[in-house]
């Protein structure tokens, strides 16, 4: 490799370094929230991640949208870097959102835009029902505005399969870990994965769903069932006739978490919303085809003056 290029790499990647901004936000109850900015350009997107996700599923989107925009990415508590208050009242949609609060507060971010994936849009539309005069323009990303177990698969009896699961990892966590770790860390689950259309196989790298399940098995395991009765519990739905700000809606054709029909729902409701359904997408999408997402999301936000490139 010539001298040039060498340099060219380096210039390349101090460059990236000076624009990244990395730490901790302090929020209500004294959880420090771990968030990650890159870089420049408002306003900003703001990215919410799902239930039990950490920040790796934002990865394309973050280095798509980093050349002419600020992108961050911050984890829930318990999750990934963030640390997990011993109080269970505060695992809870709610306190996502006033950990949220604290992140934009660190960075001294008054007004963005937000990007949900999965529950992340809950917690950007509980965020617009408290301060609607600062958000410039949401995406929904496969999510979904609350009760998120009536619809789990399309199945009638989704929601007992929540009272079971709520049950085993708040009365026996240490029992539902073996099981959760017996299932998802089978060496064929990446397959069994793909049968049951949770992801798809032939699209996504091995290494994101080897992340989510090491991610998954590694949280403390009375936050994914409280987490998950306060999401069922909460709704959203009241709000979205009155969002009067630039949305669009991404659905996956194959998305059996949020079906497309959650989606599409959505659409009608959201005054002058945009919608796209797209081909073959699962609940994972973003990681399964990010070049139709990110440009998707591109058009959008241009069309909106919400983007400029430079």
């Amino acid at each position: 490799m010539g001298t040039d290029k060498i340099s060219e790499k380096r210039n390349l990647k101090l460059y990236q370094l000076s624009r990244l901004k990395e730490g901790f936000a302090t929020s209500f109850d004294g959880t420090k929230i771990h968030f990650q900015s890159v870089g420049q350009g408002s306003p900003p997107i703001v990215c919410c991640n799902g239930l039990s996700v950490s920040t790796f599923f934002w990865v394309y989107l973050e280095k798509h949208f980093e050349q002419f925009q600020q992108v961050v990415t911050w984890d829930y508590r318990g999750h990934g870097q963030s640390s997990l208050n011993e109080h269970t009242k505060n695992y809870s949609i709610q306190a996502l959102v006033k950990d949220l609060e604290a992140v934009l507060e660190a960075l001294k971010i008054k007004k963005a835009i937000f990007a949900g994936h999965s529950m992340g849009s809950q917690v950007m539309f509980e965020f617009y029902r408290r301060h609607p005069k600062r958000v410039a323009g949401m995406i929904s990303c496969f999510g979904y505005p609350g009760h998120p177990m009536d619809s789990f698969f399309n199945l009638r009896f989704s929601p007992l399969i929540f009272r079971l699961v709520y049950f085993l990892g708040t009365q026996f966590p240490k029992q539902a870990t073996a099981i959760s770790r017996f299932f998802l860390a089978n060496p064929l689950s990446f397959w069994a994965g793909g049968l049951l259309k949770v992801m798809n196989t032939g699209m996504i790298e091995r290494k994101y769903a080897e992340q989510y399940i090491e991610h998954v098995l590694s949280r403390d395991p009375l936050l994914f069932p409280t987490l998950l009765k306060s999401s069922q519990e909460n709704s959203a739905d009241d709000i979205l006739k009155k969002i009067k700000v630039p949305t669009l809606i991404l659905g996956g054709e194959l998305d059996q978490f949020t079906p497309a029909w959650i989606s599409k729902k959505m659409h009608r409701l959201i005054p002058n919303s945009e919608i796209l359904m797209i081909h073959k997408a699962t609940h994972a999408a973003l990681v399964e085809q990010p070049e139709l997402v990110n440009l998707r999301i591109e058009k959008f936000l241009l069309e909106k003056k919400l983007l400029r490139k430079r």
